[in-house]
């Protein structure tokens, strides 16, 4: 199993008063078939990205936007979702300092780990970083004020998804899962459809922000496609705050603030991400954000909501 990257390899931001950062992971844009989990939410991330692009928000892309497991490369992909990839020049600028677009590298697109060049047709001098660290305040503080927070898509924790467990995975989703996935079968070698490996990435994830390795206080992750908020699913969010006590029922987690997820862009008809915002006289406020699609009187609309 991967381990935690060195900080000193990854992107490093100050967070300064009124910076405000939108995070999203796991979109896993794909060719348009069938089999582009996707598809049917691209309309819901584009009205997303529309609004955080207004409001001043810079957006962080953290992990498996692209589904280069399945498809061959990034051309076909480019032409299917030619209108996503505009709307993210948006937020980009050649110059470190002046961009709004980050990108960091997952399991399904580790492809730009070594062909930068190749992204940078569409976004000149991109950099696609292994993780990102946001710090406030001075470290040195050891309060809210100098919390560090280290954003990774998560798959370092996933042995099916690092060493020879990727070579493996890989293998069966390019040849096999396309065809099956049209199907309606699911896909065993993602945390996100086996609850089991699910909850062990998560825990892994959560100890490694827990040991504050690095001076790290807090773990921003992908990949399970689980929204967890505080180290709580929203299933065990709600269950608590129902303050129903079922016999038998135990939560296998309790709140703390040093594991977050942003959930996916693959859920049904929804997206989830994480909001963060800095204002300079406290630590910074992350908030969990759902888009989905709602109804109002005869008119099919698009709404944000916040669920944590």
């Amino acid at each position: 199993m991967s381990s935690l990257p060195e900080l000193e390899r990854v992107r490093h931001i100050t967070l300064t008063s009124g910076m405000k950062l939108i995070v999203m992971s796991d979109m896993h844009r794909g060719d348009g078939s069938g089999a582009d989990d996707f598809a049917k939410n691209s309309l819901i991330y584009r009205c997303a990205l529309e609004h955080y692009l207004e409001e001043g928000f810079t957006y962080i892309e953290l992990g498996d936007a692209e589904e280069l497991w399945e498809n061959d490369n990034f051309d076909q992909i480019y032409i299917t979702h030619t209108p996503v990839y505009e709307l993210l020049a948006k937020f980009h600028d050649p110059d470190p300092a002046k961009t709004r677009y980050l990108k960091v590298w997952g399991n399904h697109d580790l492809y730009w780990k070594d062909n930068e060049a190749v992204y940078r047709t569409l976004f000149p001098d991109i950099a696609i970083h292994e993780g990102i660290v946001l710090e406030s305040g001075n470290r040195e503080d050891n309060d809210e004020m100098g919390r560090v927070i280290l954003l990774i898509h998560g798959h370092q924790a996933d042995p099916k998804c690092c060493g020879e467990g990727a070579v493996v995975s890989k293998f069966f989703v390019h040849y096999f899962w396309p065809d099956l996935q049209r199907c309606g079968v699911k896909d065993p070698t993602r945390a996100a459809l086996n609850p089991g490996l699910c909850n062990e990435v998560d825990r892994r994830l959560h100890e490694w922000a827990s040991r504050n390795d690095q001076g790290i206080a807090a773990i921003i992750a992908g990949h399970t496609h689980r929204a967890v908020f505080e180290n709580l699913s929203l299933t065990e969010r709600r269950y608590l705050e129902s303050k129903i006590k079922t016999e038998g029922i135990k939560i296998k987690h309790q709140p703390d603030g040093s594991y977050y997820n942003t959930g996916s862009c693959v859920h049904p008809l929804s997206i989830t991400g994480l909001e963060i915002t800095f204002d300079g006289g406290t630590g910074p406020q992350l908030r969990l954000i759902e888009w989905g699609q709602a109804t109002e009187g005869h008119a099919l609309t698009i709404q944000r909501e916040e669920i944590s």
